[in-house]
């Protein structure tokens, strides 16, 4: 995600780390923290449903750490990356096809749902997966929002430095 900062909001931040660093730690932490959980309710949502498996693995964090204020928002399923980037062709486990072919296609009778999983897998063999790029969307839509987070932080953050100076 490509965030653009004010150079004054920039400045501000220098100024706290320099002047007031655990304050504006703080300040950091919970203006990321905000960010990272908005960015995952986004991407959450954007996610393609057939169980809700994926769409519940993710998950955001946030660490102070000597390099900066860090936030991660991720999924621990692999099957999140094959959603966001698409597959090559590839043959899949029919197997793993079948509670799609049932939760999507809504066909129930066991011999035809392992007869649609399988021309699905086929078609995945020959063509691969498109990707969708849910997290892609999630920080293309949420991105003006998040610069906004920190450029009120930044205020936050010189509003206390002047405040201190008095």
């Amino acid at each position: 995600m490509n965030l653009s900062i004010s150079l004054g909001g920039l400045q501000s931040f220098a100024n706290g780390l320099r002047e007031a660093p655990a304050y504006t730690d703080q300040v950091l932490q919970e203006a990321m923290t905000e960010a990272t959980l908005l960015v995952q309710r986004e991407w959450q949502e954007n996610m393609p449903r057939v169980s809700g498996l994926t769409a519940r693995s993710i998950t955001s964090d946030v660490a102070s750490t000597p390099a900066g204020v860090l936030g991660i928002v991720s999924s621990s399923q692999p099957n999140a990356l094959f959603l966001e980037l698409g597959t090559r062709p590839h043959m899949p486990p029919v197997a793993a096809i079948e509670p799609w072919v049932q939760a999507v296609l809504g066909i129930r009778e066991p011999k035809e749902v392992k007869r649609v999983a399988f021309l699905v897998a086929r078609k995945i063999a020959r063509e691969g997966t498109p990707a969708q790029h849910p997290m892609a969307r999630a920080v293309q839509s949420t991105e003006g929002q998040v610069a906004a987070m920190f450029d009120r932080a930044a205020a936050k953050v010189a509003a206390h430095l002047v405040g201190a100076r008095k």
